[in-house]
């Protein structure tokens, strides 16, 4: 497959703390993939064509976070996949999780707990470095999730599937509406040796079966969009677990699970960010 252009939004912010994570939500509302948090904003990226080139205007495109801080830079570079992982190795480091599970890449040495993911994520979201993702991890870990079946709703590199099939799930499948994601997740799953398998989509159409449990790390706006789908495909007393959003979003997604027959069990929450757990 030949490599992708990618788009590299930059972001620079005079208070970064106090507004980096409201940029990045309402950046959420675009169709970028993945986010890198820098030292003074964060850079978004988007593959081109899903965004062509957008001039952004700070007070009409991100009012909430120009009524907080000064947006001092917005610039826009063309990158190619292959330069990803030459930036990204450049500043990653392996990250633990309870002392039990270890997420590395394939040129780190091992590290020394009970299981350890070997990711490299190019240009798909999750390391486990991001809030989300560390506590999705956390939260399977603590799943009992022997012997079930899993999906991992909008996949990205397949950690937390690949996660999932080392606690011994039965069946685990996984899809992105983006093919690199697909790909690099195929990727991984043979690098960490367990049996994944994962398709590109964008909807639920195809999918017909039930599971014990899903895994949905997106944001907000998919969660709402999506819950039916999640109830359907959810197994009498199956789980989902659900990230991507802040603390100040749970009480709208309580409300929308809950109408859809889902239970709320319990939550936590990293930096505002949160992890959620349901029941159906």
């Amino acid at each position: 497959m030949a490599d992708s252009i990618y788009l590299a939004y930059t972001f620079k912010l005079s208070d970064p703390e106090l507004a980096r994570e409201v940029l990045l939500a309402e950046l959420s509302e675009y169709p970028f993939d993945t986010f890198e948090e820098t030292k003074d904003g964060l850079i978004a990226y988007v593959e081109k064509g899903q965004l062509s080139d957008v001039e952004f205007k700070a007070n009409t495109d991100f009012p909430i976070t120009a009524g907080l801080t000064t947006i001092t830079e917005m610039k826009v570079d063309e990158i190619q996949q292959e330069n990803w992982n030459a930036r990204w190795e450049s500043s990653f480091e392996p990250i633990q999780i309870e002392s039990r599970i270890a997420v590395r890449a394939p040129f780190h040495a091992p590290c020394d707990v009970a299981i350890e993911l070997v990711i490299e994520p190019k240009m798909s979201f999750g390391t486990g470095h991001h809030q989300t993702t560390y506590q999705m991890l956390e939260g399977i870990d603590h799943l009992d999730i022997e012997g079930k079946t899993v999906l991992d709703v909008g996949c990205g590199t397949a950690v937390l599937a690949i996660l999932a099939a080392k606690k011994g799930a039965v069946e685990v499948e996984a899809f992105d509406c983006d093919d690199w994601c697909v790909e690099n997740s195929v990727e991984n799953a043979e690098r960490n040796d367990i049996q994944l398998k994962v398709w590109q989509a964008s909807d639920f159409e195809s999918i017909q079966k039930q599971y014990d449990v899903l895994l949905a790390n997106i944001n907000k706006n998919v969660l709402l969009q999506q819950v039916k789908d999640y109830a359907r495909m959810l197994k009498k007393g199956g789980v989902i677990l659900i990230s991507g959003f802040y603390q100040e979003d749970l009480s709208d997604l309580k409300a929308a699970f809950t109408e859809q027959g889902l239970t709320y069990q319990s939550h936590t929450t990293k930096d505002n960010w949160v992890c959620a757990k349901f029941i159906i």
